[in-house]
Order: C-alpha cells, then structure tokens, then sequence
C-alpha cells in the first residue's frame, strides 16, 4: 500500500529552517547584526543601496550554532547562509556565546565609585578650557623638534665601541673515580 500513498519530497534543509527560531533584522552596511556580532555576505552588499526600501529582512538561525545565520533573499524568497564577518566559521552555541559575553562584562565590571568618578573625569575633560591656537602651535612644534636632527649631533665625537672581553679560562673541578 506504500505505492498508494502520496509522496512528499521535502528537502531536509527547508523543513530544518521552518522549524528554526527567526527574527526580523535590518541589513546596514556591516551586514546585518544579531547577538552583538555582525553577519555579513557578498550577496548582501548588493541589498546594502536598497536597505531603506526593503525594510526588515526575514532571519532564522539555529541555536546550536550560531557561526552563520540563514537571510530570506528578497528576490527569490530562499533562506541563503551568512557567515560571520569576523571569518570566525569556528561553530559556536548561543549558550556559549551569552556566557562569553558575561564573563567579559564580568571581567570589565567597575564599581559604582570607578563609574562616577570617570563620569565626573570626562564631564571636566569636556568642560574643560579649550587650548588655544598658540599652545597648539606650541605642542606640534615641539613634536617636530624633538625628532629633527640636531646639528651639535654631527660635531660630536662618535663614541668608541665597548671593548670585547677576552674570554675566561674556566677552573675545572676535581672529579674523583670511585
């Protein structure tokens, strides 16, 4: 009875990506960005003129593998693979992508004294008085000057070579025979 019944030639990649989670993104000319990282493809740069008319594209990825994410191709409606535009093709889980990020974070974490302190150090440097065009011309002149060549330099005696050491003769120690 199996001749009867009807066949269904699914394609095992399509039926994988209907079930696969999905976001909607918008492409930018780095690709298009999902958990902090960048995706990027030849085939998008093409899209990258057109990205305000096209609006959000169609994404799915898999969890268990987020080294590239799959893009809806706006033209012919087929999910096309997007690597990482780091090169990275190393696979990675989402799960280990979202502990990375944390440990770093975690690693990277001030205080909140560090945090107002450097908010008050960038509020004075913003604030601060502007140099001005004298201390400026001053600054880039003595840049310049410290790396010219100085004409006293050439009128000095060229400093002799340090004179080589002759080498020791090394005391053996006795070895007794037994």
């Amino acid at each position: 009875r199996a001749r009867n019944l009807p066949r269904f030639d699914d394609d095992a990649m399509r039926v994988l990506l209907a079930f696969m989670p999905g976001r909607e993104r918008r492409i930018s000319p780095q690709g298009v960005s999902m958990f902090a990282l960048d995706y990027y493809s030849p085939w998008l740069g093409g899209l990258v003129p057109q990205r305000d008319r096209l609006g959000r594209l169609e994404l799915r990825y898999d969890p268990r593998d987020i080294s590239h994410v799959y893009i809806r191709d706006p033209e012919t409606r087929e999910f096309r693979s997007v690597g990482r535009r780091d090169g990275m093709l190393a696979p990675m889980t989402l799960w280990e992508r979202e502990a990375d990020r944390s440990q770093r974070r975690a690693a990277n974490a001030r205080t909140d004294v560090e945090k107002v302190t450097l908010r008050r150090r960038i509020a004075e440097i913003a604030g601060g008085q502007k140099p001005s065009k004298i201390e400026l011309r001053n600054a880039v002149r003595k840049t310049h000057a410290a790396v010219a060549p100085k004409p006293y330099d050439a009128m000095r005696p060229a400093t002799p070579a340090p004179a080589e050491h002759p080498g020791r003769q090394k005391r053996r120690l006795p070895v007794e025979e037994w």
